[in-house]
This record gives structure tokens, sequence and C-alpha cells, in this order.
């Protein structure tokens, strides 16, 4: 679904309460390499393997192009690059949602969401360590694509998790982010989901979710 930014953000920030930060030029359809043709139908997380991630996935590998719609950074905070087409998918797919609907082979830039995740990328752990990542992380995570999966209007709830994976599972020959399992991160999206009107309540039961599940494992 093509969504505009102004309701992107509004959506976020109102009724998610997603900790955002709107960065430079993040609405200018100058930093669309698609030209509008965005049909947002699912979301890619990724780790960014590195530090001076914000600086990186601005500046983007084909400038002014972003190479990410969203970063998390350490302390859990949203930064918002595009609303449209980035470059962080790459080459990969196809990727079949449901029996009507397939993302083509290499058609990932524009019709899923990036988030980036600012970690080294080395180990699996939710410890706050840079090769790991920290708890604040993935609840801003978890409430970004709770809200992402939102705003797109995919079906019923309990079929939305469906439509978020991992880079390593668009491109499984050539990528390894996320190091955490993709139905250990669709699980906290779910409590996300449940508990949006209790934030708290959901922050809560994530931090208990990820305390018995350390490794990112299911």
């Amino acid at each position: 679904m093509i969504v505009t930014p102004k309701r992107l953000a509004r959506h976020l920030k109102a009724k998610w309460r997603v900790p955002v930060v709107l960065e430079a030029g993040w609405d200018s359809p100058r930093i669309d390499p698609y030209h509008g043709a965005n049909d947002m139908q699912g979301i890619v997380l990724h780790h960014t393997a590195g530090t001076d991630s914000l600086a990186f996935c601005m500046r983007g590998s084909y400038p002014p192009y972003r190479n990410c719609h969203f970063l998390v950074g350490r302390d859990g905070t949203v930064h918002v690059l595009s609303t449209s087409g980035a470059y962080h998918a790459g080459k990969g797919g196809p990727w079949r949602i449901t029996k009507a609907l397939t993302i083509g082979r290499d058609r990932g830039n524009s019709r899923t969401y990036g988030i980036e995740i600012e970690s080294l990328g080395t180990s699996p752990r939710i410890n706050g360590k840079p090769g790991g990542m920290t708890i604040d992380q993935v609840i801003s995570v978890a409430y970004l694509c709770a809200a992402l999966l939102d705003v797109m209007r995919l079906g019923p709830r309990s079929f939305r998790v469906g439509r978020v994976i991992l880079h390593r599972t668009w491109a499984p020959t050539r990528k390894v982010d996320t190091r955490q399992d993709l139905a250990w991160w669709r699980a906290v999206i779910r409590i996300a989901q449940k508990y949006r009107k209790d934030r708290s309540r959901g922050e809560q039961t994530i931090r208990a979710y990820v305390h018995d599940h350390v490794d990112g494992r299911a």
C-alpha cells in the first residue's frame, strides 16, 4: 500500500508512540529512485554491521538515495530516512507472500520497508554489547514493525507478521542478518501488536520474553 509521508509520520508518533526522529530530506521526492512507484507489501530487517550508521544510511551507496527507510539506534531512537524507495534489499527473492502476491526477484527495494538496526552483528545476544543488540532496540523494532503493518492495512492482525522477513531470508546465499531468528522477531512484534494501548505492559512483556530468549531464538 502506498502511504503518504505525513500520514506515516503521524501514525508512528501518535498512534504507536514510536520514538522517531525525522531526518533531513526524509519526505523529499528527490531521494526516491522509483519516482513514487512504491507499493509497500512487507518489511525486511537488517543489522548495519558497523558504527557511524546514520551517516552511512543517509549518504547511501548511490547518493542522494538512502540505504534504508528506518535506522534504529542503540538507544532505541528510530531515525526516519525515507518513506519511499530505498536501496536496502538488493538482489534476492522472489518472496511469495500469498497465492496471489509475490514480490518479484530483485524488487525488494521498491516493495518493502527496510529497517536497519545498529549492531556489529557478530552475536545474536540481546546484551547491550556492540556485537549484539540492546533491549531498547528490540522494543523499538517491535513497535515500529507493528505500526508499519498497521498502516499498510495488509489484512487480519494474525496474518500480518508473515509480512516481516530478514535480509538473509530475502538473500540467503549472500546475507547473514539478522543474527536473531525470524520466529523470535515475529514473537516480539506480536507482543507489540497486542499491547498497543498499554505500552508499559507491552514493554514489560517484551523484556520478559527477551530475558527468556536472550540468544535470539524463539
